[in-house]
């Protein structure tokens, strides 16, 4: 067992160790792990773990976010999809009382679930995590989808997608993603982070977000009529606002452009121009009269 002097930081230190379990990065999984201590503080101290919290780390590669947080006052469970990491953290931070360490498919994951299970009923629940790029879009999907209830997220994305999670309507980068993040989520962009102070070193610069949950504004059921609305309109971004919806419902024109009218946004609109207040405003709009409780 190794004891709490780990330095996941020191890339001789990890290199070493990692040799000794036989293992190595694995390009395929997008582990580029954080070797400066610097950022991994400035992570920790955004994310506030206060004492009775809890932290959900995704994807904690050679754990140098999970032993600095373990060094504070909340519970850790780290999910790892790769066995072998998640044996070798497993075994090095076994001096952190705090810390759980599980192997598992954040893709597949149920993370109420999780939750439920390590921690007990009410816990606080922040979502701190250095995201592998190749799942990052789909995962945060995911998590909105679930309507994970986290108290905060801190996460580190390629540069790239932290720029359209917290992109504005009518920037390139805004998208199904950006809409879908500000209905769930108020976003901050924290800083960014070099590419030199990872290994192996990826080709791009990431940057770190801090997302608070904002409550619902509208109905489950509205709520799932809204991600229809929203992907759809995005999936063929350069079309208008009245067709993109044609393409989602069976009504004439006619009708959508009257309900776009009582939403106050004009047929020929695209929907990267739109807010999420809008979205939302014209969701609840095509829900009552897809219900029939606004007929003309």
């Amino acid at each position: 067992m190794m004891n709490a002097s780990y330095n996941p930081t020191s890339p001789r230190e990890v290199m070493a160790l990692m040799s000794q379990y036989g293992l190595k990065p694995q390009k395929g999984l997008g582990q580029n792990f954080l070797i400066d201590r610097n950022i991994v503080q400035k992570i920790v101290a955004a994310a506030a773990v206060e004492p009775g919290e809890a932290v959900l780390e995704i994807g904690p590669g050679i754990g140098a976010l999970t032993a600095e947080l373990a060094r504070g006052d909340g519970q850790i469970l780290a999910l790892e999809l790769d066995q072998g990491l998640a044996r070798l953290l497993e075994e090095v931070l076994r001096p952190f009382t705090r810390v759980t360490v599980i192997s598992g498919d954040a893709l597949k994951a149920d993370f109420l679930a999780l939750a439920n299970k390590y921690f007990p009923p009410g816990t606080p629940v922040k979502l701190v995590s250095n995201l592998p790029y190749y799942i990052s879009s789909t995962l945060m999907y995911r998590i909105f989808e679930q309507k994970f209830p986290f108290a905060r997220a801190v996460l580190m994305f390629q540069k790239e997608v932290a720029q359209r999670l917290l992109a504005e309507p009518g920037e390139a980068g805004y998208g199904s993603l950006s809409v879908l993040c500000r209905y769930y989520s108020s976003g901050t962009f924290l800083f960014n982070v070099s590419k030199q102070v990872f290994w192996p070193r990826p080709e791009v610069d990431s940057a770190v977000i801090m997302l608070v949950p904002r409550p619902p504004v509208l109905s489950p059921d509205e709520e799932a009529l809204l991600w229809r609305i929203v992907k759809g309109s995005f999936q063929q971004r350069r079309k208008t606002l009245l067709n993109s919806l044609s393409k989602i419902f069976p009504w004439d024109k006619e009708i959508l452009s009257t309900l776009l009218a009582q939403a106050a946004i004009k047929p020929a609109t695209r929907p990267e121009l739109l807010s999420i207040d809008q979205f939302a405003k014209l969701t609840r709009i095509l829900y009552n009269y897809k219900r029939g409780n606004n007929r003309f």
